[in-house]
């Protein structure tokens, strides 16, 4: 070969290096492709065979499974055995704990094998995803294993398996918000009709356990009716038409409900889907025929689940706990002493080792309505007691999860900050030996100019180490915040689920306390109570969480006292007078400079700490004018404040009496200092043990000449009005409960998710509300935007509104303040509501066109 010059070698050294460096960055670039081969023959014998064969008769590809497992242990070969038994596991119709050891034993065979193995180890793992996910087998393959192993595979079709893994792992934890999202991933790497349909099965049921009155359900399943032949695949048929079947019991419809049931009960009988889902689908017709009354035609859908052979415990309590709801309706001597069969049936399961937490509570409620039905109150009371005692531990064990969760959280998020805080350190090192290196260059230039560039290299490891100071301190402040906010998670997850708890267990009692009017008002009562209590803990969560990360910006404007002193005695006079206690909060002419909603808060926490600690005597409001100020004080005479705690009260999470400590997330008087440090308002505190507490809020007074102020109606003369009230809100169920209250109120109300949906329900010629009350967000645009668009509609500029918003955002009241739309925020009381209103309602008549004769066409068209 000819020798070649210094310059042609340089470019093929060029040419050779671009080669690789393109080669290597496609590599990197595209790891997805590296899925693209497809393993045909895994394909024909896994995917088109196993799995196809049990979605389209479950007992018949059992049979064949345990047939074929039977050959598979005489050949003596480790790879047909090894596929014989992921066959004989995904079609096994029910899973014991007797399988785990052979299921362990063939495990440990495939991950012998190493990687001659990998193929028949993935197919194990992901026909057992489900079988084991509740009751896990020691070492079974997990979701991320699977995932592992299919990306090492390759061909992407592995991924539906895995992503069926991740669903059964999200129920098991009972993540049920993931399991449409994994769903729905899915549909997009399913390779045949028959996996579509499983998926849209799934997202269809999915549907039907997170919202009963769901639409999206019938349309999943709808779509998965045209994936595949019925005829041919009766399993995915039958999961299909019990679904349909649920849909139109729910809807109100069972006639069209039954005509599915009749086509589902021939595959069904066939063994074409497991027992146990079989004896589950033959239990829940039952369960909705007897809500309808047919009583007899549930008995016998019962009795029929029980002739399928089920192993699994809670399947069979949850049919024992249904015979007991229809005999507590049938209330025959017969259906007496049946009932009594299936209680003592339901005792001896509970007497053993139950794992369901859910199904004792199904049992334990289910053998309360009997006997309440019959009129063993005594044995009825008992198995309330029991009900309780089952749902708070329950609640224990959601505690403890919701605990652990949190405290991984909080580990991941300290060692998330030690990394960020090693990599400072490493960039500040490196910049020092920049540093320093630069000074010892110029140092070879000479003795001036090394001189020279010492000193700027010691300027600048100066600076570089006071940067490494302040990253030090922001970094420890860092985490101190998030460990903060991981300790008031944690509180708040507490805390608020006490009265959530409790209208979970009134919501139980509330069709048995109708029954008794004194009973029924003492419920309600009990529900407002829960209620109000849910509201004021989200009111100080959110608060807190603004003054605490800096993003409230105080709006400051006039503010009447007056107005806050009848606030006050609006929402905590009825509180006051049911511990006894005598408040006092007399109105006084003062107008003082503040940001209204944090003083509001202030004073408002103020009080309900001093009626929460106050047993017997007083909670009085003092008002002291002087130069310029005025100074607000809020006395009780509870039990003061011991000496050594004056330090602690205004600290977050401190609760000073413990047995106060379910009645709040002891932040109160956190947010109170907080929000009168950012106002700039003085505040002390002083107090005695046993001689009451008062704290003292030191407010500006305006300049503003004061004018007669705005008194707040009461309740009676906004629940006695007939005004016509347009309500916006795109959810349903918060928008049907407020047509409900303002109906009730004597008001005439039209409703809709939005403007357009709001006219559309009302018949021309239109007429303008005299008060619109919408939500801030809604589905693609926002209640200003609907206000503005209802005014131009009906020709009325002048229409009054009320935005009920939770956004405590200052942009968004300056939006309102500009567009004249009153704000309030939620949640909101119904008194305080009522007060609106009649403020609302009391403006001065308009002059525009009240009726127009259609609206224009509407945006967008």
């Amino acid at each position: 070969m000819g020798q070649t010059n210094p310059v042609q070698r340089l470019g093929q050294w060029r040419h050779w290096l671009a080669v690789f460096t393109w080669a290597t960055c496609t590599a990197i670039a595209a790891p997805s492709e590296r899925l693209a081969p497809t393993d045909q023959e895994w394909r024909e014998r896994f995917v088109f065979g196993t799995d196809a064969d049990n979605l389209r008769h479950n007992a018949k590809a059992w049979e064949r499974a345990r047939k074929a497992m039977e050959s598979a242990r005489s050949q003596g070969d480790p790879r047909v055995e090894l596929r014989a038994a992921a066959a004989y596991f995904l079609t096994k119709p029910t899973h014991t704990p007797a399988d785990c050891p052979i299921f362990q034993r063939y495990l440990a065979q495939a991950r012998a094998g190493g990687a001659g193995l990998e193929r028949e180890l993935f197919d194990l793992g992901a026909a057992t995803a489900w079988s084991f996910a509740e009751r896990p087998c020691a070492g079974r393959v997990t979701s991320i294993e699977l995932e592992t192993l299919a990306r090492r595979l390759g061909d992407p079709a592995r991924m539906f398996y895995v992503l069926d893994a991740q669903a059964a792992d999200a129920m098991a934890a009972s993540r049920f918000g993931e399991i449409t999202s994994i769903r729905s991933r899915q549909l997009d790497v399913a390779i045949a009709p028959f996996q579509r349909a499983k998926a849209l099965i799934e997202l269809g049921i999915a549907d039907l356990v997170a919202d009963q009155r769901s639409t999206e359900a019938s349309r999943w399943l709808e779509r998965a009716q045209r994936e595949i032949n019925v005829d041919e695949f009766q399993s995915l048929a039958a999961d299909m038409e019990a679904g349909l079947a649920a849909v139109e019991f729910r809807h109100g419809d069972p006639a069209a409900a039954m005509v599915y049931v009749h086509r589902v009960l021939p595959r069904l009988r066939s063994g074409a889907a497991a027992p146990e889902t079989a004896a589950l689908y033959m239990t829940s017709f039952a369960k909705y025929l007897g809500r309808i009354q047919k009583l007899h035609e549930a008995l016998a859908f019962l009795e029929e689940s029980r002739q399928f052979d089920v192993d699994d415990l809670y399947t069979r309590m949850h049919t024992a706990a249904s015979f007991l709801a229809i005999y507590a309706q049938l209330r025959t001597p017969e259906a007496w002493v049946k009932g009594e069969q299936e209680i003592q049936r339901i005792n001896g399961w509970l007497a053993g080792p139950l794992e369901s937490v859910t199904a004792r509570e199904d049992a334990f409620r289910a053998i309360a309505n009997f006997y309440e039905r019959f009129g063993r109150l005594e044995a009825a009371l008992k198995a309330r007691k029991q009900l309780e005692a089952a749902m708070e531990q329950a609640q224990r064990n959601a505690d403890d999860k919701r605990r652990i969760e949190l405290q991984e959280q909080l580990s991941v998020a300290l060692k998330d900050q030690e990394y960020d805080r090693l990599k400072a350190r490493a960039e500040l090192q490196e910049a020092h030996q920049r540093g320093w290196i630069l000074a010892f260059g110029v140092a070879t230039l000479g003795v001036v100019a090394s001189g020279s560039a010492f000193a700027v290299a010691t300027r600048r490891g100066r600076r570089l180490a006071k940067v490494s100071a302040e990253l030090e301190q922001r970094n420890s402040e860092l985490e101190l915040r998030s460990s903060s906010r991981i300790r008031l998670l944690a509180a708040a997850c507490h805390d608020l689920r006490q009265p959530a708890h409790a209208l979970g267990m009134l919501a139980e009692l509330g069709s048995e306390a109708q029954q008794e009017p004194t009973r029924f008002a003492a419920w309600l009562q009990r529900v407002r109570r829960s209620t109000a209590s849910l509201g004021d803990m989200l009111d100080e969560l959110m608060d807190l969480g603004r003054l605490d990360g800096g993003h409230y910006t105080p709006m400051l404007s006039d503010v009447p006292l007056t107005e806050l002193m009848q606030e006050v005695m609006l929402h905590f006079g009825p509180l006051a007078r049911r511990k006894g206690l005598t408040l006092e909060a007399p109105p006084v002419d003062a107008l003082i400079v503040s940001d209204r909603h944090l003083l509001r808060r202030i004073l408002f926490n103020l009080v309900s700490n001093a009626i929460k600690y106050t047993d017997t005597g007083f909670v009085r409001i003092h008002l002291e004018r002087r130069s310029g100020e005025v100074r607000l004080t809020v006395q009780d005479s509870g039990p003061g404040i011991p000496r050594d705690k004056m330090d602690d009260v205004f600290r977050d999470y401190v609760r000073l009496n413990p047995r106060k400590a379910a009645e709040g997330l002891g932040i109160g008087l956190s947010i109170v200092r907080r929000a009168a440090e950012l106002l700039s308002h003085p505040l002390t505190v002083s107090s005695q043990a046993g001689e009451g507490t008062s704290i003292t809020l030191t407010l500006p007074v305006s300049a503003s000449p004061m004018h007669d102020p705005l008194s707040l109606p009461g309740e009676q003369s906004a629940t006695t009005g007939h005004a016509l009230l347009a309500v916006i809100e795109n959810d349903a169920d918060v928008r049907e409960a407020m047509v409900s209250l303002l109906q009730s109120w004597g008001h005439t109300v039209m409703a809709g998710s939005d403007a357009r949906a709001l006219l559309a329900a009302s018949a021309a010629p239109y007429r303008a509300p005299d008060l619109v009350i919408t939500d801030l967000h809604l589905d693609g645009t926002d209640g200003l935007a609907e206000v503005k668009y209802l005014r131009e509609v009906l020709q009325a500029p002048g229409l009054p509104a009320l935005l009920v918003t939770g956004d405590l955002d200052h942009a968004v009241t300056r939006q309102a303040a500009q567009a004249q739309v009153y704000v309030a925020h939620k949640p909101l009381a119904p008194l305080k509501l009522a007060a609106l209103l009649s403020q609302l309602l009391a403006s001065p008549p308009r002059n525009e066109t009240t009726e127009v004769a259609a609206p224009p066409v509407p945006r967008g068209a």
